[in-house]
């Protein structure tokens, strides 16, 4: 086992939707945009033209697709429209987005799932074949699309307040004749997550507990990371080495949790989600909140800047 570079390791498992970067140079878009479903109801008016997308943004499609276990049949673009839209025009489908509206998501909410789960309401219009109504956007399809964009959040490591973050901020109370009102919204993600949540518990109930695998090394320092671990290798990204107990098992699992191993047992004590701190691009918090930073090299600090553990891979 290695110590682990972030951006190396299981941490590339982790999609990191850094802020959306500039564009260069801009396209007419030639596509119509009858059929459509926008976030929050505006229509898109004028000429289109696209801008050069981001890759994080392909990498945040990649990704959600990913969970899913499909392949996207649709192209992402970015365009000068108000926030994001999911639109089909000569039997192909389009997700359009504002790179601009992105970026300002991002640095309001301070943190990249509100980002993350707009892209995954649109991704959910195409799925429900919401673009394939002459309707276009509607209440009921608003609301298809919201849960599932609470589900895929949370199979990507999302807590059910990131996942509705962004229509916290953005969703009108009374709603309108598209959309859904706030409460409604925020109902709709919260049944997705729930069931994307009772599914992972049931993997867990499920998981092997008999088959264990342990890891040995040569190396002094690795004779601490030695593991036994309870559960099928599979659903393990890493482990987690604190310098007060080394003796425990700590480990980060596919859906970003933190969990401690004792026995047969496992716990979920802590949630891995990304930081907007530069030099320490991960963060985990427990339930009371408190947060334990983790750096670049894969080492782990607590708030007062203590090396206090560190990451290795598997």
């Amino acid at each position: 086992m290695n110590r682990i570079p972030l951006g190396k390791g299981f941490f590339c498992l982790f999609f990191i939707l850094y802020a959306f970067g500039k564009s260069y140079g801009q396209y007419p878009l030639a596509i119509e945009t009858d059929h459509h479903c926008t976030y929050l109801g505006e229509p898109i008016a004028g000429d289109l033209y696209e801008f050069t997308s981001s890759e994080e943004t392909s990498q945040a499609i990649a990704r959600i697709m990913s969970v899913m276990g499909l392949k996207a049949r649709f192209e992402i673009k970015a365009v000068n429209i108000e926030n994001a839209a999911a639109v089909i025009y000569d039997n192909k489908r389009y997700i359009l987005y504002s790179q601009h509206f992105m970026s300002q998501m991002q640095q309001a909410c301070h943190t990249d799932w509100a980002a993350i789960s707009i892209l995954a309401h649109e991704i959910g219009h195409h799925l429900n074949g919401h673009t394939l109504l002459e309707e276009g956007s509607r209440p009921s399809n608003e609301l298809e699309a919201d849960e599932f964009s609470g589900f895929i959040l949370h199979k990507m490591g999302a807590t059910l307040t990131e996942a509705q973050i962004a229509i916290s901020m953005l969703a009108e109370e009374k709603g309108s004749v598209t959309h859904p009102p706030k409460r409604a919204r925020l109902e709709a993600i919260a049944v997705g997550w729930e069931r994307a949540n009772e599914g992972m518990v049931a993997q867990k109930k499920s998981a092997p507990t008999d088959h264990v695998r342990t890891n040995t090394t040569s190396a002094s320092s690795d004779s601490q990371v030695a593991a036994v671990q309870p559960i099928d290798s599979k659903y393990l990204l890493g482990k987690v080495i604190f310098h007060s107990n080394p003796e425990n098992q700590y480990y980060l699992t596919t859906q970003m949790d933190l969990i401690k191993t004792t026995g047969g047992s496992v716990k979920v004590i802590g949630k891995l989600i990304k930081s907007n701190r530069e030099e320490y691009p991960f963060m985990i918090y427990n339930m009371n909140k408190n947060y334990i930073y983790i750096a670049t090299n894969g080492e782990i600090y607590n708030a007062s800047k203590q090396k206090i553990g560190y990451t290795v891979d598997l």
